[in-house]
């Protein structure tokens, strides 16, 4: 669907979604008004709004290189996981730089998103649904017997309120483990979780995981190797690196990568192991405040912070709307619904890794097929991708290589040859996406550099190397001063 210049696009949330495709949507050509139902910009790193599940103070998961945009890069000054506060700052300054503060609407709650398009009952050529992944915690009823405390680790509010109180944490996710390990230094823990995950740390040796983890490489291993052997590698790799959870003294995971799933924590193994948090499985029962687990095992304590996940909470569209979309979000790349047009979806998805350049690839993607310049694939193709089933969590690296080649924005390393290296086993900076393309910028080879030059990175992997002409990539030799053959 291509709009007429100057039309009036809806843009619901002005979390990082929002802001960004605000920014873009604005640099198209049209009209924006971005509705906000609270007094700030920020989503969930405006930490004292309801909203939000961000504890003050918080530090990201994510490098400061990555928790950023393109052609904004978060402030030299910034330690390598920022805090939150600094991410809502970085996030005003972003609005405030490309002309996105004065069309924001706060404390506008919107109630009714129709196809039409209006909301709330104002005209609009299009609507981006920007307002968040993680708006509605979910509780397991199994807690609703529990005679203590009990919280969703949204409503978190750091450990001091926790101090000396025997906590159990359910739920292995990164919230989880996060929050077991903040808790740790100041109360008896209690880690409880259905199915053993492996856990990488955030820093390694100095280079933060997803540095690491997160490559163009791994995205094609992804998607070329048959997956037996992808979770074989996979797991070779992450036992190298982190280790065997088995080692530190936690439940073992599958071997099957597939199955048991990765989290992220920096010290939960090391404090499993010094036993200031203890495992256990999931909760079969619970009577008064000791819970029992499904090994016959139980521990009393005083409250349980529920690591439980999110139900996906777009209630403002309109019945006809979610009905084509379905419960699970059936949309094209996670962006588009060919019986919906004007209607784009940045965020809603789970991800493993960065978020923040995957949502601006998601809002670059929107800007320039409304108006024009990239075409959506057709129909059949369309409906084929919407027909084929979608991992409960998008990794990181996959989903990018995917959204960038869709937008014609995925560079080709061996384009690059001084950059071929980084392209290929380095992070996958957000400047990578400006080096050609639809909204290729001349600076953005040196923005790269910096921003690789800024960090320590691991050495690739003379197998890796090696792997790539199976992947229909040209041969590379594994020195780092090495380009592609």
């Amino acid at each position: 669907m291509r709009l007429r210049h100057g039309a009036r696009v809806a843009i619901i949330g002005a979390g990082p979604s929002g802001i960004v495709a605000a920014k873009h949507a604005l640099e198209a050509g049209f009209h924006v008004a971005v509705f906000e139902a609270s007094d700030a910009l920020g989503g969930q790193w405006h930490t004292t709004a309801v909203h939000s599940g961000v504890w003050q103070g918080m530090r990201t998961n994510t490098s400061r290189a990555m928790t950023a945009f393109s052609d904004f890069p978060a402030p030299s000054d910034h330690p390598l996981h920022p805090a939150a506060e600094q991410i809502q700052a970085y996030l005003a300054a972003y609005a405030r730089e490309f002309g996105v503060a004065e069309h924001i609407r706060f404390n506008t709650p919107v109630e009714e998103v129709v196809a039409g398009w209006r909301v709330d009952g104002e005209p609009f050529d299009a609507v981006i649904v920007a307002s968040g992944r993680f708006r509605a915690p979910r509780l397991p009823p199994i807690v609703e017997g529990f005679r203590g405390e009990v919280i969703h680790a949204f409503d978190y509010p750091g450990a001091q309120p926790f101090r000396d109180r025997s906590t159990l944490v359910y739920g292995n996710g990164i919230s989880g483990l996060e929050i077991a390990s903040d808790l740790a230094p100041h109360a008896p823990v209690v880690s409880a979780f259905r199915k053993p995950r492996y856990v990488i740390q955030k820093v390694v040796d100095g280079v933060s995981s997803d540095w690491q983890w997160y490559t163009l490489f791994g995205a094609l291993e992804r998607r070329h190797l048959p997956p037996d052997e992808w979770s074989r590698r996979q797991r070779e790799r992450i036992v190298r690196v982190a280790g065997n959870p088995t080692d530190f003294g936690a439940p073992e995971p599958s071997e099957d990568v597939r199955v048991a799933g990765l989290s992220l924590c920096q010290d939960y193994l090391a404090q499993v192991r010094d036993g200031s948090i203890a495992c256990r499985p999931g909760i079969a029962s619970i009577q008064d405040r000791t819970v029992i687990f499904t090994d016959g095992s139980a521990e009393t304590v005083s409250a349980i912070v529920c690591a439980t996940g999110y139900d996906v909470d777009i209630s403002y569209l309109s019945d006809d709307v979610g009905r084509v979309i379905g419960e699970e979000l059936a949309l094209y790349q996670r962006t588009f619904h060919p019986d919906l047009p004007g209607l784009g979806v940045i965020g809603q998805f789970l991800a493993q890794g960065p978020y923040f350049p995957l949502l601006e690839l998601q809002a670059r993607w929107i800007a320039v097929v409304w108006s024009g310049e990239v075409a959506l694939p057709g129909e059949p193709r369309m409906r084929r991708v919407l027909e084929q089933p979608r991992p409960p969590l998008d990794p990181h690296n996959a989903l990018a290589l995917t959204l960038s080649e869709e937008l014609g924005v995925a560079p080709e390393p061996a384009d690059w040859e001084e950059l071929c290296e980084p392209l290929l086993f380095g992070p996958m900076l957000p400047p990578r996406y400006r080096l050609s393309g639809p909204g290729a910028q001349p600076g953005a080879r040196h923005l790269l550099e910096q921003q690789l030059a800024a960090s320590p990175r691991a050495p690739v992997e003379p197998a890796d190397a090696e792997a790539l002409s199976g992947f229909g990539r040209q041969a590379f030799s594994a020195g780092r001063d090495s380009a592609c053959a």
